[in-house]
């Protein structure tokens, strides 16, 4: 298929694509050999950098190698993937592109994570992927059919919780999921629309974003103001303020769009939550779940400390991290009830100390599971843990936990596990 008569290549972009289409090795993927776009989008990415290209390719094919991507198609998930992950594709868009909506906000991390194993989650996305592109090959000469395949994903972070902000598993399920679309399907992910986000969607954010380049992150488009934080100050960048839908319907024809997201498709009993159409999230079934017990840090010896906070007291711990764009980890769980829990930053400004709220302070029930979190810092410097049990005049509470400090070099080693 000669896709590249159809772009406009500079005389160094045409010399780096015969570069590369040379390079491509005797046993490479056919149908990636024969698709010249497909090699042109990882020109692209790499800038036409054939080496660079040639690079990202080959570890592409060993990806898709160690995948089986030939029988992807025969791979049969857990039946939670199956059910929980159903009806994800709403609509394609006025240019032809698969729209995938993924209502991360109310997705039940904890139990996406006791109930599926990732290398069943990504053998599923790959399933997913592989099909949409299928399809929307068979589909091009179809009218407003998009010439290369494209998805556009929209994330909604309505009901998002601190417990799912903050999970320091489900966020790296995420981040490799997002970093097998970025680095072995280029050019693929035309745009992801945010909607609905609330104050503690920039806590995953800032961590997400930093273990994708910048080129993919920008492929982001905020539909909601933005709270930004640098510890100092306090900037709101106002995206499409109040216009979500309206985006939304720049792109997707109105009766393909839930009439929730702003069009007019509806259950047929007129339900506008389109429930039966559209996948929604909610509590996974503990059925499903692969570790039917719970693990209690009471019962680990594995770096757990213990406080006992008397009623109507409090406990601070400080921490000093010492490079910038460092992790902290968080695991804990009280005996009795809830707990307040909160994450500052202390510094001194003109001779003054200045406590700076990162994490709101809330009150936290562990009485099923440990509470777990992750919160990056945008730079070294005096970082402080608050157990709270100020509102409580009754009860004293007895606290176990565990805190680690993960240097950016780390984080980037347990992601590529």
């Amino acid at each position: 298929m000669n896709e590249l008569s159809a772009i406009e290549l500079s005389p160094s972009e045409k010399e780096a694509f015969d570069e590369l289409k040379a390079k491509l090795p005797a046993d490479a993927d056919k149908e990636i050999g024969d698709d010249t776009y497909l090699l042109y989008v990882f020109l692209k990415e790499q800038n036409f950098d054939a080496n660079a290209a040639e690079t990202a390719l080959t570890k592409t094919l060993k990806w898709r190698k160690r995948m089986n991507l030939d029988t992807i198609g025969d791979f049969n998930p857990p039946e939670l993937l199956k059910s929980y992950s159903k009806n994800h594709r709403i609509a394609t868009d006025k240019q032809g592109a698969t729209v995938h909506y993924l209502p991360l906000g109310k997705l039940d991390v904890k139990g996406l994570v006791m109930s599926a194993k990732f290398a069943d989650v990504e053998k599923h996305l790959v399933q997913v992927v592989e099909e949409d592109i299928k399809e929307m090959k068979q589909n091009r000469r179809r009218p407003r059919a998009v010439p290369y395949p494209e998805i556009v994903l929209i994330f909604d972070m309505e009901g998002l919780s601190f417990a799912n902000a903050t999970d320091k598993k489900g966020l790296e399920y995420l981040i490799r999921m997002l970093r097998i679309l970025q680095d072995f399907y280029p050019g693929l992910i035309r745009t992801a629309y945010i909607i609905n986000i609330s104050a503690y969607f920039m806590i995953p954010c800032s961590i997400v974003k930093s273990c994708l380049s910048a080129a993919y992150v920008s492929r982001a488009q905020f539909l909601e103001p933005v709270q930004y934080i640098n510890y100092t100050k306090s900037i709101t960048k106002y995206c499409n303020l109040d216009g979500w839908k309206e985006e939304l319907l720049k792109i997707i024809d109105a009766d393909q769009l839930p009439a929730f997201l702003g069009g007019n498709k509806t259950d047929p009993d007129g339900n506008p939550l389109c429930k039966t159409l559209v996948m929604q999230g909610g509590k996974i079934d503990e059925k499903y779940y692969i570790h039917k017990t719970k693990v209690s840090l009471a019962n680990s010896s594995d770096q757990v400390k213990k406080i006992v906070l008397a009623r109507a007291s409090f406990s601070e711990i400080e921490l000093e991290v010492g490079e910038d764009g460092s992790l902290i980890e968080w695991e804990f769980e009280t005996k009795t009830r809830d707990i307040g829990f909160g994450l500052f930053y202390k510094e001194m400004v003109n001779g003054e100390e200045k406590i700076t709220e990162l994490v709101p302070l809330l009150r936290i029930d562990t009485e099923d599971y440990s509470e777990t979190g992750v919160f990056k810092c945008e730079k070294a410097g005096t970082y402080v843990i608050l157990f709270d049990n100020s509102y409580s005049w009754i009860r004293s509470k007895e606290i176990y936990y565990r805190i680690k400090i993960i240097s950016p070099e780390e984080h980037e080693a347990q992601i590529q596990k």
